[in-house]
């Protein structure tokens, strides 16, 4: 398996989180009480779809701002219509 947050392959399942993409369980899974928590900030805040692990993009001088004023992602359960 590989974590949702850091991207690190073959570990060993700590917290499933599909349920914030309405997934099946176990299908997304993180490998620490950290990675749940950061990965549950950028989920909360809308920015999940953004995150770039180093595992995958490797480092990268540019992080993006606090007050990122882009558009945010965010999950269906997250999603309610105006009136």
């Amino acid at each position: 398996m590989i974590c949702s947050y850091c991207y690190e392959s073959q570990i060993r399942p700590k917290h499933d989180v599909g349920h914030w993409w309405n997934n099946e369980s176990d299908s997304v899974v993180v490998c620490s009480d950290e990675c749940y928590a950061q990965l549950e900030i950028l989920v909360k805040e809308g920015t999940w779809l953004y995150h770039k692990p180093e595992a995958i993009f490797g480092k990268k001088k540019h992080k993006p701002s606090p007050n990122f004023d882009g558009p945010q992602s965010i999950t269906d359960k997250q999603f309610t219509a105006k009136l």
